[in-house]
């Protein structure tokens, strides 16, 4: 997501706004019927303001939804290959089993992309980057993709000979699902 803030100038509107008009209700408009409503407040909102008054837009444009089920497809190679290696799985009585969750938590974190924090007592902790389509624009979530196989490899799917074996798995994977 983009925030862009924009200033109203001194400049006065052109007396002719057919063009701008073309531009902003025919080559731009809105995808569905509320889209286009709230682009028209959106505009009124524009046009209204007093110069040198501020607005703020938050702009998002979606990410592509294969790439997010193809990272999903790729955690999902790693999650059926990972065993947590420990000989007792329970605790405390209850049986302890892998969590899916916890576990693209924890990939994330590997290959980089998180927050730090502190929780209730003071302690440092890492939270993986959230990977909305609002919170991650292409370009990171492109980075965050390599660098996960990256890690999956190195840390989960040691037998694979490289990239390639795994891309070559999960596009299979998505074809599978389609």
């Amino acid at each position: 997501m983009s925030k862009i803030t924009i200033c109203r100038t001194n400049m006065e509107f052109p007396e002719n706004m057919e063009a701008a008009s073309y531009l902003l209700f025919k080559v731009f408009d809105g995808f569905t019927n509320a889209d286009r409503k709230a682009w028209r407040r959106f505009w009124r909102k524009m046009k209204g303001m007093e110069p040198v008054e501020i607005a703020q837009v938050d702009l998002l444009v979606p990410r592509d939804k294969v790439k997010h089920r193809k990272f999903f497809a790729l955690l999902n190679v790693g999650f059926e290959a990972w065993e947590p290696g420990r000989k007792h799985k329970t605790y405390k009585g209850r049986q302890v089993a892998k969590d899916f969750e916890q576990f693209r938590e924890d990939t994330i974190i590997l290959a980089g992309f998180y927050d730090q924090t502190f929780d209730m007592a003071g302690h440092m902790k890492l939270k993986a980057k959230s990977i909305s389509f609002a919170n991650m624009d292409d370009m990171e979530f492109e980075r965050l993709y390599s660098a996960v196989a990256q890690v999956l490899l190195e840390k989960v799917l040691t037998t694979y000979a490289g990239r390639d074996e795994l891309d070559e798995i999960v596009e299979k994977i998505m074809k599978f699902g389609e």
